[in-house]
């Protein structure tokens, strides 16, 4: 009996044990809880006052980009300052690469190239070109004479010894001989090319006429009203078109479409 009650009692001792170190765990359990949720408020509560947390840094990179930016508008007013008192400089830096134009291109673009874009923008097809060119033209030289047909066709270049497009009409004529203005119109641009030497674009209204081939020495001027017949100057040289012997090279364009200079011009010319 005696064995018995002490069995008991060490049964009773275990289980108060038991609970005791159970109590002890979730009271540890409950503290580390609680120092979480301390650190992590206090984490937040230093970013949301502006310390040193992810806002600040935020506003630190902004505050300094500000700065770059300022420093970058102060070096273009400063720029611009030498820009307006050194004119000369960028009048050099321009005229130490010059450029000859014709026709609205650069040298550095091939005569194709032109065709080729000048032909995809139209929106004219030839029969429409043609009959958009009212007037009868005359011929630009005496002799009347073609050495060369309109081709859009790639075909043989003497002087260049390539195939390209002759997308022009060349007409015989001795160096020096005078060359006439086949239609009415305006004095629209001047100018000098590597390939076609000295051009005269003569604006009709609907259309234009490019004299190629020309001496420097001219009778017109930008700007100026010419008529049928007029003399606009004389027969010069073609770079391009050198092997062919002497001659004028005529272009017609009606709006970005080049047409065949024949189709137009009057057999009572």
């Amino acid at each position: 009996m005696k064995r018995y009650k002490h069995t008991k009692e060490k049964k009773l001792t275990e289980r108060a044990g038991f609970y005791v170190a159970v109590s002890v765990c979730l009271m540890a359990v409950g503290m580390a809880v609680w120092s979480a949720y301390a650190a992590l408020s206090g984490s937040l509560s230093d970013s949301t006052d502006g310390g040193d947390g992810y806002f600040s840094s935020l506003s630190s990179t902004t505050a300094q980009a500000g700065q770059d930016m300022t420093g970058v508008t102060e070096e273009q007013e400063v720029q611009s300052e030498y820009e307006s008192e050194n004119p000369s400089d960028l009048t050099e830096s321009t005229e130490a690469q010059p450029q000859e134009k014709t026709r609205g291109f650069t040298l550095s673009e091939t005569r194709a190239d032109e065709t080729n874009s000048t032909e995809a923008k139209s929106a004219l097809n030839p029969m429409q070109a043609v009959l958009k060119v009212s007037d009868n033209l005359i011929y630009p030289v005496k002799s009347q004479k073609v050495t060369n047909e309109y081709s859009e066709n790639s075909v043989y270049n003497n002087t260049m010894k390539d195939y390209r497009a002759h997308t022009g009409c060349d007409f015989e004529a001795e160096k020096g001989e005078n060359v006439y203005a086949m239609s009415s119109g305006t004095v629209k641009d001047i100018s000098v090319s590597e390939l076609y030497g000295v051009i005269i674009e003569i604006d009709c209204g609907d259309y234009s006429v490019y004299y190629c081939g020309l001496d420097s020495e001219l009778m017109v001027e930008e700007n100026t009203e010419v008529n049928t017949g007029d003399t606009i100057g004389t027969v010069g040289l073609i770079p391009s078109e050198n092997g062919d012997g002497d001659h004028i090279h005529i272009e017609i364009r009606v709006g970005d479409k080049l047409i065949d200079p024949l189709s137009v011009i009057s057999n009572n010319g």
